[in-house]
């Protein structure tokens, strides 16, 4: 037992991926019940709030926690956060999760963990002067204190706090982090992954592997940071649509750098492309909200769905097989699970855009089927020995 909880806690995603993924698996079947009506729950807080904020800070925040310090030791050199801060952090999330019908307790396990995990990041980061990543720091502060606001709206210790305006900004602020952190993971897998399929001894042209880091990424994540702006601080849609339609066009250039075709015979390396194609895709949902033409819960299943919770589900996958000495390989369920979860982000759009909300079940049952699929085959792999 002792052997198995210090595997457990010895790399940030071992629990925090295992977690997210089972109480994500959970909420969804919760939510079907109550939102149909066949589950009455005795709570001081509007369901649908519980639905947004859990579904982000439950499996995203859980995401963000078990690929950020996992990373931080390789971006600092220094040796993983692991042990007993780890199990801190784990059970401080576990606290504001199961607090279901305690928003008071929930906001005190969410704010220990943002407090935790901010600490932690922090203290790495200036450890090794890791300079590079202190805006990775920031947007996690952000992330922490649009997290306190909406529990002091819920709670209603700031009367005339919007929470859907808060639910958006945290939504943002996760696709914001895809940019960053994506923009640099998915070219540098893809170059690698191109790298090793070339013939022994020969080089790859640069035209031949994803686009540098450039100005076209500054331009797209600049575009994307006034985009994002125009939805929170809800500007005039004469200038929030021209800016959404221009940050599509500016995010969809740069994964066409990324030479997403030539990686097609390998599903570890297409899904992180499939997943920001879905977050080009939410942008310009949401930009067409603006118009009236659509329902903006299109673009935020678009994004949740399509685009968070697939890549969590990429890099998940490429982490657990990487920091457990596993060979870099995609397998035939979690190539299942990417598809479902495409199968669940068109269905739950088709719900919004319809109004045939039997579509609504039917994407809940495609995201189970999506989740039990990556967990049959990585949950073994999280829990269990490295090789």
């Amino acid at each position: 037992m002792k052997t198995f909880v210090s595997r457990l806690f010895s790399f940030a995603f071992r629990p925090f991926f295992l977690l997210g993924f089972i109480y994500s698996i959970s909420a969804i079947i919760l939510w079907v019940f109550v939102w149909n009506g066949a589950l009455l729950l005795e709570w001081s807080r509007a369901p649908i709030h519980w639905h947004a904020h859990d579904m982000m800070m439950g499996l995203m925040a859980a995401a963000i926690a078990g690929f950020i310090l996992t990373a931080v030791a390789n971006w600092t050199s220094r040796p993983p956060v692991s042990g007993w801060p780890l199990a801190t952090l784990a059970a401080v999330w576990l606290l504001g999760r199961l607090a279901i019908l305690s928003p008071a307790l929930s906001a005190l396990g969410d704010a220990l963990f943002w407090s935790i995990l901010c600490l932690l990041v922090a203290r790495e980061l200036i450890s090794a002067r890791n300079k590079r990543n202190y805006k990775v720091l920031g947007l996690l502060v952000t992330l922490s204190l649009t997290d306190m606001l909406f529990h002091a709206g819920e709670l209603q210790l700031l009367p005339g706090v919007d929470l859907q305006r808060v639910l958006w900004a945290q939504l943002w602020l996760v696709i914001v982090l895809i940019n960053v952190i994506g923009g640099r993971i998915i070219p540098a897998f893809t170059g690698n992954w191109l790298r090793r399929q070339a013939p022994q001894g020969e080089e790859l042209s640069p035209a031949s592997l994803p686009s540098p880091y450039g100005r076209v990424d500054q331009l797209a994540i600049g575009l994307l940071l006034l985009f994002v702006a125009s939805v929170i601080f809800r500007w005039s849609v004469v200038i929030a649509i021209p800016l959404g339609f221009s940050c599509f066009v500016a995010q969809a250039w740069r994964l066409l750098r990324w030479k997403f075709w030539l990686t097609l015979s390998d599903p570890l390396v297409w899904m992180m492309h499939l997943s920001y194609a879905w977050l080009v895709t939410g942008i310009l949902l949401w930009t067409l909200s603006l118009t009236g033409f659509i329902p903006v819960s299109a673009a935020v299943h678009a994004l949740t769905i399509g685009a968070i919770t697939s890549m969590i589900i990429s890099v998940g996958a490429r982490a657990a097989l990487g920091h457990t000495g596993r060979v870099l390989k995609s397998h035939y369920l979690l190539t299942t699970s990417i598809i479902l979860l495409s199968l669940a982000a068109l269905t739950r759009i088709a719900a919004s855009v319809s109004g045939g909300w039997y579509w609504l079940e039917v994407a809940a049952a495609l995201w189970f089927l999506a989740l039990m699929c990556f967990a049959m085959r990585y949950i073994p792999i999280l829990i269990g020995p490295s090789k």
